[in-house]
């Protein structure tokens, strides 16, 4: 879907990588023709632009930092390097799109937000999850109390590849399941225990599991970037239904089970006459199938209808603060 409110607009694009190129080739598709790309490797944009012939090239951060015409900034960079380009993008009114984690150390964090503070300004941070329509149609239904009372979610996460050597996985991959918690729920659990396991390298974890609770669900988010299959999951109990939701199965994607678990309440009968054991429920099976829009559009389409009309983004600043503080209390 073209947007053609921004497409006269010019646009930078920080970060050259793999994720710089799949946000370079969705600003194209919503009809963005004015994009600027720049890396600290120029072999990066030299590469970029031969996969999409009508990119402008900048050698020089500091150029584009200084040209007035450019007013949206997508930067798909490192943690190490995004305190001090960020913050020089903020102080030069840039609208600034991050893409998560954006940040790993706190300090710099709580550096920045009081920036933005003092400048009454947010910026976006790229937590594609939250717009994703199978995601918020499972918000919907937990809301509705469709479920029933939810006991426990468990999260699975996993691949061979892409490795990181800047962050531990809990920050590359679990900060997705986290963002959709904090989504659904407006909420973090709290932490039971996490186990990290640095297999390839000693001060890098590269599987993350997070066992926590949040009011009376137990939450477990299994992350990995070492596993030979990819499995991206959402298994969901709840007293009257269960939900899975399996994100690589796009003929089948989301399935509502009409089945529970629970034990007979003994308190209403004579305990001599009556099987204490779990009884299981079985019913129907229902698949939902949902018409699912690019995420990624969809969320770069609320970044240019938030600074638009001057509204603070779902996934802004002070939502991406509470997962990297989270995260940082245990890494």
């Amino acid at each position: 879907m073209k947007n053609s409110n921004f497409n006269k607009h010019k646009v930078a694009v920080i970060g050259c990588g793999y994720w710089g190129s799949v946000i370079t080739n969705s600003l194209l598709k919503i009809g963005i023709r004015n994009i600027y790309i720049y890396d600290q490797n120029y072999r990066n944009s030299l590469i970029l632009k031969k996969k999409y012939k009508n990119l402008m090239i900048s050698k020089s951060y500091k150029y584009l930092l200084n040209d007035k015409t450019v007013p949206f900034f997508f930067f798909a960079t490192p943690p190490s390097i995004n305190f001090k380009i960020v913050r020089e993008a903020i102080i030069k009114n840039k609208m600034i799109f991050l893409e998560k984690p954006g940040f790993v150390k706190v300090n710099e964090f709580k550096k920045i937000n009081a920036l933005l503070d003092k400048m009454k300004k947010f910026i976006m941070f790229g937590y594609i999850y939250c717009f994703n329509d199978y995601i918020n149609y499972i918000k919907k239904i937990i809301q509705s109390n469709k479920l029933g009372k939810i006991l426990y979610i468990r999260f699975q996460r996993e691949n061979l590849g892409p490795i990181r050597a800047d962050v531990n996985s809990s920050y590359d991959l679990s900060s997705h399941d986290l963002s959709i918690i904090l989504h659904i729920f407006n909420k973090l659990p709290n932490l039971i225990k996490h186990i990290d396991y640095p297999v390839l390298k000693k001060n890098i974890s590269d599987i993350s599991n997070l066992h926590m609770k949040l009011d009376n669900t137990y939450i477990d988010i299994n992350s990995s970037w070492l596993n030979p299959i990819k499995v991206r999951t959402i298994t969901i109990v709840g007293e009257k239904k269960m939900l899975f939701f399996d994100e690589l199965n796009l003929n089948n994607a989301l399935r509502i089970y009409d089945k529970y678990a629970k034990y007979p309440d003994m308190s209403k009968f004579d305990k001599k006459f009556i099987n204490s054991k779990a009884q299981i429920y079985e019913g129907n099976l229902k698949s939902i199938i949902i018409n699912n829009k690019s995420p990624l559009i969809n969320e770069i389409n609320h970044f240019f209808l938030s600074m638009k009309n001057k509204k603070k983004p779902l996934t802004n600043n002070k939502f991406s603060y509470r997962i990297i503080n989270f995260l940082n209390r245990i890494n």
